[in-house]
């Protein structure tokens, strides 16, 4: 699985083309997105902890006028890093449906549910990084580039209809997460 993540994180079109084939590297897509969000995870809560980059997250917060982001900072390192596993989680499943299905209708692509999963799973590798405090940004980033590769591998069309439909697929996924963050932060 390591070196499934290394090839994912190196952005090679050959690998998402084989976890795209494989149907029995779902399992290991989702444990995928369920480490690489931990670690993620683990350092939101170092970075809140420590009081990190809280500068910077004032100065992001008022460029895009969104204001705090709904984290379980009172629920201490565990709340913060199951809200942060189950949100990645369920919007890695609405992401996978959404791309599916804009994908195939809108730009008559070639994919299943399942395919979509396997490889937006696997585009979540660089979020490791995101361990390290202030770097979660960087490897959110660079999984988004993975995710236009994996969507253009999974879908079987160009380059320019990924973007389009991981832009459409993108805003699901954040809607999703942050509706399972609000409902993660109540319960904890």
């Amino acid at each position: 699985m390591i070196r499934h993540m290394m090839r994912a994180t190196a952005l090679d079109p050959d690998f998402y083309n084989h976890a795209e084939a494989s149907p029995q590297l779902t399992g290991q897509a989702f444990f995928v997105v369920v480490v690489a969000n931990t670690f993620a995870s683990i350092g939101t809560w170092i970075g809140l902890e420590f009081s990190i980059g809280d500068e910077i997250t004032r100065v992001f917060n008022r460029w895009v006028s969104m204001g705090s982001w709904p984290v379980a900072e009172q629920g201490g390192f565990i709340g913060v890093v199951v809200v942060g596993v189950l949100a990645a989680t369920a919007g890695w499943v609405v992401w996978a449906a959404v791309t599916t299905f804009v994908g195939t209708k809108v730009f008559h692509g070639t994919t299943s549910m399942g395919e979509m999963l396997r490889v937006l799973g696997f585009a979540q590798s660089p979020r490791v990084i995101g361990i390290i405090p202030l770097l979660g940004p960087v490897g959110s980033v660079w999984a988004l580039v993975a995710s236009v590769i994996a969507i253009r591998e999974g879908q079987e069309f160009n380059t320019p209809r990924a973007i389009a439909t991981a832009i459409v697929g993108w805003s699901a996924w954040f809607g999703a997460v942050w509706l399972a963050s609000l409902l993660g932060v109540a319960i904890f």
